[in-house]
């Protein structure tokens, strides 16, 4: 049976729907209010194979675009990587792999994905070798003598405040300058990506510090506080934003800090879920100790 291969999925009613309906069928959400709000960006590009008009096999690209401790890195995230269960076992998703890594081959720093435990050896057919990530954290015994925050719950209802919210993201740009005094592995030029995890439910989760001019996503959750990130130009002290939550167990972040050594560190794990690399330059992501923002996951 001949496949046609498509990348145009945005662009076209039909393919969009399948689409989505695929990823529901797979993953149980889609990107329905996603493309309706206007945050689908040019960023997240699925490359699918069509039975028909039908959407049957699929790996998404994401560009993204990193200041890496100050320095402009430009990766690629496979995501949405899914298949209908009438065609597995086809080599469906194989093939889309193979024209993507053709496609992207020499012209980025390097590729990575996430993987869950019924994948750990597919990935390194292609390439790919799993990386660990590391996370940092403070221990409940140094949040004790903080001074609290003063902390403004950000209402996504009211679009004043979202818009504001939307320029402090879009303020990091890649030059030395600018660069986000908290995360040293920062997401940028991908507010839509931010976009979509706060219509994913991150939403009911951000607060603006007035001290600070910063806006924290923090899930409070549970006994762990954890912040998953921070847009502000300076240094957010993170024993006084735990303060105030008053989080008396450890606060741990979501992103790399620039300032690492304020920190205790640790390996970074989540249940079914290993990073897979491509690349030399992706090497640094182990070796410096660091993970990927959670809010940049694809």
């Amino acid at each position: 049976m001949n496949y046609k291969y498509n990348t145009k999925v945005k662009e076209n009613d039909a393919l969009r729907a399948s689409f989505n309906e695929l990823t529901r069928k797979t993953f149980g959400f889609d990107f329905v209010n996603w493309y309706e709000a206007g945050q689908w960006g040019e960023f997240y590009i699925p490359h699918v194979l069509l039975d028909g008009d039908k959407v049957v096999s699929n790996v998404s690209v994401n560009l993204m675009q990193f200041d890496v401790a100050g320095v402009k890195k430009n990766y690629i995230q496979l995501g949405t990587v899914m298949t209908d269960e009438a065609y597995k076992g086809k080599g469906l998703n194989r093939e889309i792999m193979e024209r993507i890594l053709e496609e992207y081959a020499g012209k980025v720093d390097g590729i990575y994905l996430f993987g869950n435990d019924s994948v750990l050896q597919y990935y390194p057919k292609f390439g790919f070798r799993p990386s660990k990530e590391y996370e940092y954290y403070l221990p409940a015994d140094r949040l004790e003598d903080a001074a609290a925050y003063q902390l403004e719950k950000v209402d996504m209802q009211d679009m004043l405040q979202v818009e504001k919210l939307y320029a402090a993201m879009y303020a990091y740009k890649i030059v030395p300058e600018s660069v986000n005094q908290n995360d040293a592995m920062y997401m940028n030029e991908n507010v839509n990506l931010f976009q979509f995890w706060l219509g994913a439910g991150y939403g009911d989760h951000v607060f603006y510090l007035p001290e600070m001019d910063a806006y924290a996503i923090v899930d409070t959750e549970g006994a762990t506080l954890r912040i998953c990130q921070i847009f502000g130009k300076e240094e957010v002290d993170i024993a006084r934003l735990a303060k105030a939550f008053g989080a008396n167990a450890e606060a741990v972040l979501g992103y790399t800090p620039v300032q690492k050594e304020k920190f205790l560190v640790r390996e970074h794990k989540e249940e079914d879920c290993t990073l897979f690399i491509m690349g030399e330059d992706l090497k640094c992501v182990e070796r410096e100790k660091m993970m990927f923002p959670v809010l940049s996951h694809a």
